[in-house]
């Protein structure tokens, strides 16, 4: 409230003028006018939403910045089904971004027409306390980027390029500043990471060189699942080499572990003021050679091994979403990964669908896909008790020997636009293997690959994608 000595007089009169306006555009470096008192009460981004699979994403450059505010809306409000457009190429959040809107309140001494010093400093302190009472707000809140990828497995050939001292732009390519800019990024590791053990006798056996882990995690790779088909190529001594490698370079894993309270555990982070949870599961077939995960490699046979989607373990998880939505107050997004599916199958197979949709009717809000090799859908499930989004496989991401199956060879990073716990923005960065290394395939043909395919799951007709 004003001073009780202050009354309402009209601007040509006023000794003082308080005004609110609203400021459209990128917040400044330093405080907009120097010889105002100011205070901002509302911070708010805007965006411009389109349909998540909308084969356009983008703000046309010839919407001008007036069009543009006339049809945004408050970043909170969308979520998906419906996603964040970039507005001259940016997000919300990313410096320079223009829907960002602001309500100020300015207070301005006139020039007095006394000769009272020490009436005018009166009323300075009087302006300065006032404004000085106004509830502030907060920063506004932009988007935080999770991004997820395929199969990794740095092979003898991946694994000396990185060594060098430019391994991972060696590795990575033009992807690999993409990875970097993620706030988050999570990658399955298809193989042991051991010199040693007995080997399984299958069809193909992956190992990788410890010290190849602390560049990997250099190229912006913060976590990964372990619960895969090739995390127990080398037996017992491989498993329990690949898990003292991993803890001995400081990457997080999910998905496994030497006991059960290991496996089951989450990885957990704040990201900007969002929980994100990520759980890892197994849930492969059997393979040609006999190799079964569930008998031959999980910890539900209680010895050292990777986490097994059974019953058990989908009640602890979704127990566990349970309480961090309670203790987060519903900001927190719960994404769980899976090993399943058909090796170099177009699309889910009916078991591996049905365990998706269980995972997001029990409250994950993002289930990422991996084991077939290749790209397949992605898919917005909504459920009788809770909705969420599907990537049914990421397909590879740095893999040798994929050479001679074109399909394999196709990638995306997928990265996603969260705030206060929802998916807001998703963004596809599609890439080519090349041999061990992967780079970015600048004609778009993986990302219209991609699109394409999950119209066609969605039951969206085919549209030309960017």
């Amino acid at each position: 409230m004003p001073p009780p000595s202050w009354h309402a007089d009209t601007a040509g009169h006023a000794d003082v003028v308080i005004q609110g306006h609203v400021v459209w555009g990128a917040a400044p470096d330093s405080p907009e006018q120097s010889d105002e008192l100011s205070c901002v009460i509302a911070d708010h981004y805007y965006a411009i939403s389109t349909d998540w699979l909308d084969a356009k994403p983008a703000t046309p450059a010839t919407v001008s910045m007036e069009q543009a505010v006339a049809k945004a809306e408050a970043l909170e409000t969308i979520s998906l089904p419906r996603v964040v457009v970039p507005y001259e190429g940016l997000y919300p959040g990313q410096p320079g971004y223009a829907l960002h809107r602001r309500v100020v309140v300015s207070g301005t001494l006139k020039p007095s027409r006394r000769a009272d010093r020490a009436a005018d400093l009166r009323l300075a302190v009087a302006v300065t306390a006032y404004i000085g009472s106004l509830p502030r707000a907060t920063s506004a809140r932009g988007l935080v980027w999770i991004g997820a990828v395929g199969d990794m497995k740095p092979g003898s050939l991946t694994a000396a390029l990185l060594a060098k001292p430019d391994g991972p732009a060696l590795v990575f390519k033009r992807m690999l500043p993409i990875m970097l800019s993620q706030d988050l990024l999570a990658g399955n590791l298809e193989t042991a990471v051991t010199s040693r053990g007995t080997e399984w006798p299958k069809t193909y056996r992956f190992r990788m060189r410890a010290d190849a882990l602390g560049p990997l995690m250099a190229s912006g790779v913060d976590v990964v699942e372990i619960a895969n088909n090739h995390v127990y190529d080398f037996s017992a001594t491989g498993f329990a080499d690949t898990i003292s490698a991993l803890k001995a370079a400081g990457m997080p894993f999910v998905g496994a572990g030497m006991s059960w309270d290991e496996a089951i555990r989450p990885f957990a982070t704040e990201l900007s003021g969002d929980h994100v949870s990520l759980w890892g599961l197994a849930a492969f077939p059997v393979e040609r050679t006999g190799f079964s995960g569930l008998r031959d490699a999980s910890v539900q046979r209680g010895l050292p091994g990777l986490l097994w989607a059974d019953d058990q373990s989908l009640l602890h998880i979704a127990e566990s979403m349970r309480e961090s939505r309670i203790a987060t107050s519903g900001h927190d997004l719960e994404i769980v990964s899976v090993h399943a599916g058909t090796e170099y199958a177009a699309g889910p197979d009916a078991s591996q669908a049905s365990l998706y949709h269980r995972l997001i009717d029990m409250g994950a809000d993002v289930v990422l896909g991996h084991h077939p090799h290749v790209l397949q859908p992605l898919e917005w499930y909504q459920g009788p008790r809770h909705s969420g989004l599907i990537a049914y496989s990421l397909g590879n991401f740095v893999f040798a020997g994929m050479d001679d199956i074109p399909p394999a060879r196709q990638t995306v990073l997928l990265s996603l636009g969260v705030l206060e716990g929802k998916v807001r923005a998703i963004r596809l960065f599609g890439g080519r293997l090349e041999g061990g290394t992967v780079d970015v395939q600048p004609d778009g043909a993986a990302e219209r690959h991609l699109y394409a395919i999950s119209r066609a799951w969605n039951g969206l007709p085919a549209v030309e994608s960017p």
